[in-house]
């Protein structure tokens, strides 16, 4: 017998004992959609909490405060070697001018403010940085370069105020979450994992088992273990994949229906997210579905049958 022979034969023997053991294919189908769609729900959170940290990110920055009678030339000079740090992602300059600006259109229904900043005569505002880390965790090494850069080089003072110490306890729980939601997200696909093929592996055991007077057949004509073994192989593999396709038409109304309390909470389509990153959830989805099929028909062959 050719190879080519025997592989059509263990294809043509995996799809007819799918389709044979319709009970066992059911429950073994309904088994690894449920751990599918918890995967897929990982992936949704995965991708929400990242769109959210990011968004969270845009808001935590340093904010640096310069002396009212700071030298131009020195705060421009510090601004670009800031911009120049490898940590620093974005750096956003305001004129003491600008400053002033601002703070007239914030207070503008606040008549005694402006009145007060009219009775000065002169603009009390030093120019401000707003500094922006591409990691949180960079923050702190920022804050240090900052630290070297008080006074101009002329001795004279630059640098009023750096707002880190108010922000870090903020940028150090967000440098925590992430690394927390990283490992949980980890965690619970390896825990499910493991889970969907213990509770397949004994799905799948009926399906050997119903088998087993086929099997000891084949054993006494002399066919090889691969070619025992081959059609369950491919059974679980069907279980798998059509597990994988259930699961993406199932996430189409569980994410329509929850689009909008997501949204409120976390400011995250799911929907759009699902809609834009189909092919990954499909190939993730589908293959998880085939692997995890795989192994649990491999295992349970092996323990039961000792082929």
């Amino acid at each position: 017998m050719t190879m080519w022979v025997a592989t059509k034969r263990i294809f043509r023997s995996g799809l007819v004992n799918f389709w044979r053991n319709a009970f066992v294919s059911v429950a073994s189908v309904f088994v690894m959609t449920m751990t599918l769609l918890i995967l897929g729900s990982l992936m949704f959170l995965n991708g929400a909490v990242n769109e959210f940290v990011g968004y969270v990110k845009e808001k935590v920055d340093i904010n640096v405060y310069f002396v009212p009678d700071a030298e131009e030339s020195a705060v421009v000079d510090l601004t670009e070697r800031i911009r120049n740090l490898p940590e620093v992602a974005e750096v956003t300059y305001l004129s003491r001018e600008s400053v002033l600006q601002q703070f007239r259109e914030r207070h503008q229904d606040d008549l005694l403010n402006l009145q007060a900043l009219d009775e000065l005569g002169e603009n009390p505002f030093g120019a401000t940085l707003s500094i922006r880390a591409k990691e949180p965790s960079q923050y702190e090494g920022v804050a240090q370069f900052l630290g070297d850069y008080v006074n101009d080089p002329s001795g004279a003072a630059l640098i009023d105020v750096v707002n880190y110490s108010n922000n870090r306890v903020i940028i150090d729980q967000l440098d925590r979450i992430i690394t927390f939601v990283e490992r949980l997200g980890w965690f619970v696909i390896l825990l499910f994992s493991v889970a969907s093929i213990m509770i397949t592996f004994n799905t799948v055991r009926l399906a050997i088992y119903t088998a087993r007077e086929e099997i000891s057949v084949m054993r006494l004509v002399g066919a090889s273990n691969q070619y025992i073994r081959g059609p369950f192989i491919v059974e679980g593999a069907l279980y798998g994949v059509l597990s994988g396709v259930i699961t993406l038409i199932l996430l189409f109304p569980i994410t329509l229906l929850l689009r909008s309390g997501v949204e409120v909470a976390l400011s995250v389509d799911i929907f759009a997210l699902y809609m834009s990153q189909f092919l990954l959830f499909t190939v993730v989805l589908i293959g998880a579905g085939a692997v995890l099929g795989t192994i649990s028909t491999f295992l349970a062959v092996r323990k039961y049958l000792s082929v």
